[in-house]
């Protein structure tokens, strides 16, 4: 099978851009995308606006690389009774002004529009409602599945009307669309890819004796399955370190580290935030990553260690696919 050419120009022809996105609190994949497409951006002198959580420590995240001097961070926009009185109180109305200033927003994230993740058609729906009414240039990024539920397909078609392209990170949905009735849809590589320049360059070397582990809320039946990966390899006087992918409050890894150190004492916890780039150079030398995180996986596969990936969802199978097609 010939390898398939990865693309590195995302056309937006427009000033000004809001990044609206799934912003769950310390989410290392969410942000390396967030920070590639500001990075991007940035080279074409968009003026960029992004909404957030918590925009105070997403600025210092990204100041870390980029010069956020000029990019304008907004709070999300609310989705209850009780979000928007606490939206009202901290803001007015001063912010949703900007939602008529800009010219184009990019709504991504992983598995942005499916029906694997609960809701999530009526919840983006609320995340730009003022720009899908004043019909603004749409762009929609990744892990999109055409939905089978009566209310999903409404808002599904509803904002597929208002959405100029959707660039999808697997072959699947590309085709799914297309067959649906949707014919701007095309393959873009999962943009963490970009974030390093350094991806690919690094090899591992034999020496460390040490594997690298995670599991996740979604894929937690895949437990006994770690814990034997676990087992195989300190029954070998390898070392272990579990990794807390995502330690938000929204989804966070740490619940299971007590877990899995009451059967592996000599387990040791490694936190990724602190420093990505120390982070990495730890990573590098690995024997292996065990991992029921999609996103521990693809860093892992970008640096060309030995992974092992549990298949929670399709998303799992998806990527795989996607790294045996792609030239990395």
């Amino acid at each position: 099978m010939q390898s398939k050419q990865i693309s590195v120009s995302l056309d937006v022809k427009w000033k000004s851009v809001l990044l609206v996105w799934f912003w769950w609190f310390k989410n290392m994949w969410d942000e390396l995308i967030l920070l590639w497409n500001v990075k991007l951006l940035q080279k074409q002198w968009k003026q960029i606006f992004i909404v957030s959580q918590d925009n105070n420590r997403l600025k210092i995240f990204l100041s870390k690389e980029v010069d956020c001097s000029k990019i304008t961070f907004l709070d999300e926009l609310p989705r209850g009774f009780r979000s928007t009185i606490r939206y009202i109180k901290k803001n007015g109305f001063s912010q949703i002004k900007d939602f008529w200033n800009i010219d184009t927003v990019i709504l991504w994230w992983g598995e942005i529009l499916t029906e694997e993740s609960p809701h999530s058609y009526y919840y983006w729906f609320w995340s730009i409602w003022p720009s899908l009414l004043l019909r603004k240039n749409l762009y929609i990024m990744w892990g999109v599945q055409v939905p089978q539920k009566i209310i999903n397909k409404i808002l599904f078609n509803w904002i597929l009307r208002r959405t100029d392209n959707i660039y999808c990170r697997d072959f699947d949905c590309v085709s799914e669309l297309k067959k649906y009735w949707f014919e701007n849809a095309e393959f873009f590589m999962d943009t963490s890819y970009f974030v390093r320049d350094n991806w690919g360059k690094y090899f591992h070397k034999d020496g460390k004796k040490y594997i690298v582990v995670n599991i996740n809320k979604n894929g937690k039946q895949f437990m006994d399955d770690l814990k034997k990966e676990i087992k195989i390899y300190m029954d070998k006087w390898y070392e272990c370190y579990f990794v807390p992918v995502c330690d938000g409050w929204t989804d966070d890894d740490n619940r299971f580290f007590p877990e899995i150190k009451k059967d592996f004492p000599s387990i040791k916890l490694k936190k990724w935030d602190d420093d990505f780039e120390k982070f990495l150079q730890f990573l590098w030398w690995a024997e292996i990553v065990v991992s029921a995180r999609l996103h521990l996986y693809l860093i892992s596969e970008y640096i060309w260690l030995d992974t092992k990936v549990f298949p929670y969802q399709k998303k799992i199978n998806k990527m795989q696919r996607v790294i045996s097609e792609i030239e990395l």
